[in-house]
C-alpha cells in the first residue's frame, strides 16, 4: 500500500515580499536544482557563508562575476543564466538586499582585473525577478517608489548600452540542457530588452510588472515632441 508523506521544505528564507516568503519567486523545481547544485552547497549554503548577510554573499558574487582572473592566473569565466549565476541569484533572492546595496551593486567602478558588467546584469535580472509586483502608480510608500525609480532608470541607461555578455540563450534553461544548445554572446540592451518584454528568462518566469514599461514613457515623450514640432509649424 502507497504512503503519502508531506514534504517539507528546507530551504525556504523568512524574509517576505509581497506578503509571501521570497523564495517562492523561484519555482520549486527549480530551488531544489539549485540547493542541490555543488555550487551552492559549497559556496552559499549558510554553512558555507560565515554570515548569512550580503556582506558576506558580496564577497562570493565578487569573486565570481567581477574578478577578471582567479588566484590561480585564470581568467574566470562568468555566464549569464548558468549553474553558478542561477545560484547567485536564488541567495540573492534569499538574502532581499536593501535599496543601499542595491544601488552600491548598480554603481561598482571597474578597475584593473575588475569588471562590473556581470554583477550590472545580475542585479538587473534581480529586480526584474522579485519586485515586478511594484506599483508605480502607488505614490504613498515612498520606499517602493524609491526602488521603482532606482530601477526604471537603471534599466533605460542599460537599454542605450552595448556591452558585451556570454550567456545561455535567454530562452533556454540550464537545468534542462538536454538540447546541444551552445553558449551565445547577449549585448546588455538585449538583456534589458528581453527583461521588459518578456514573461520569462533561462526558465524562471517573470511576473507581470507595471514599472519595467520604459519604452512606453519613452514613446510618449518622443509624441508629445512631434505634437510640439506640429503645433509650432501651424503657427509658423
Amino acid at each position: 500500500m502507497a504512503t503519502h508523506e508531506f514534504q517539507v521544505e528546507s530551504h525556504i528564507s523568512s524574509k517576505q515580499l509581497n506578503n509571501q516568503s521570497v523564495s517562492l519567486i523561484i519555482p520549486r523545481l527549480t530551488r531544489d536544482k539549485i540547493h542541490n547544485s555543488m555550487y551552492y552547497k559549497v559556496n552559499l549554503s549558510n554553512e558555507s557563508l560565515r554570515g548569512n548577510t550580503m556582506l558576506e554573499l558580496l564577497k562570493v558574487i565578487i569573486d565570481a562575476l567581477g574578478t577578471l582572473r582567479g588566484q590561480d592566473g585564470h581568467l574566470n569565466m562568468a555566464v549569464l543564466g548558468g549553474v553558478e549565476f542561477k545560484c547567485i541569484l536564488m541567495k540573492l533572492v534569499e538574502i532581499r538586499p536593501n535599496l543601499k546595496q542595491l544601488a552600491f551593486l548598480l554603481d561598482v567602478k571597474n578597475v584593473k582585473d575588475f569588471n562590473s558588467k556581470y554583477i550590472i546584469a545580475l542585479v538587473l535580472v534581480y529586480a526584474r525577478l522579485q519586485y515586478y509586483y511594484l506599483n508605480d502608480q502607488n505614490k504613498n510608500n515612498s520606499y517602493e517608489n524609491d526602488l521603482i525609480q532606482l530601477f526604471k532608470v537603471q534599466l533605460y541607461k542599460y537599454s542605450q548600452q552595448f556591452f558585451k555578455l556570454k550567456s545561455f540563450p535567454l530562452q533556454v534553461d540550464c537545468f534542462a540542457h538536454s538540447q546541444n544548445e551552445g553558449l551565445c554572446i547577449v549585448h546588455v540592451d538585449e538583456l534589458v530588452d528581453w527583461l521588459v518584454t518578456q514573461d520569462h528568462i533561462w526558465g524562471i518566469p517573470l511576473g507581470k510588472c507595471q514599472w519595467s514599461k520604459i519604452y512606453d514613457s519613452e514613446e510618449e515623450s518622443s509624441s508629445s515632441e512631434s505634437e510640439d514640432d506640429s503645433d509650432s509649424c501651424e503657427e509658423s
